[in-house]
């Protein structure tokens, strides 16, 4: 299935932007952890920590990327195989089982999230772990957005135009 985004619109990249700032993030704080323990003999466990939910975010984020570029993991084997109407179909059938599934999981993680903030649960570093399971429920939530956008081009684009054509 082909993407239907604009590529002109700040929204469709802001994915790319916020991943890009957290991979450098990551990226100098891994490095000075590095310098730390190699040649200063010491590390700051803080480091390893932050950097976890920096990509946590990361790899949420992108979902939502895949999502809206439709990059995501898919086995188009028989759908490539149907008729043009059936196949736009099936894609948007797909589209709409897709923001089923990322709406029941960004549901339970909203109630994990919701239980870690009610028990103020916090890591080593005192940071509150409900911030690491929001990681998710972000992605999810954009991916619900992103499955939204596309259900929609899919109905404007394939249905809505090729009915005013004829």
């Amino acid at each position: 299935m082909k993407a239907y985004y604009n590529e002109n619109k700040f929204y469709n990249h802001l994915e790319e932007w916020v991943g890009a700032v957290l991979l450098a993030v990551m990226v100098v704080l891994l490095f000075v952890q590095v310098i730390m323990r190699y040649v200063l003999k010491t590390s700051a466990a803080w480091i390893s920590e932050y950097c976890l939910y920096m990509f946590m975010y990361f790899v949420f984020l992108a979902c939502s990327g895949a999502f809206l570029r439709n990059d995501h993991i898919q086995i188009v084997a028989v759908i490539e195989k149907l008729p043009g109407k059936m196949k736009d179909l099936a894609n948007l059938f797909l589209y709409i089982v897709d923001l089923i599934f990322v709406t029941a999981v960004g549901y339970y993680v909203l109630l994990r999230v919701l239980d870690q903030m009610a028990m103020k649960t916090v890591s080593i570093t005192q940071f509150p772990m409900w911030l690491m399971s929001a990681s998710l429920l972000l992605g999810v939530g954009a991916s619900a957005v992103r499955c939204l956008m596309n259900i929609y081009f899919i109905i404007r684009y394939e249905f809505l135009n090729s009915r005013e054509g004829k």
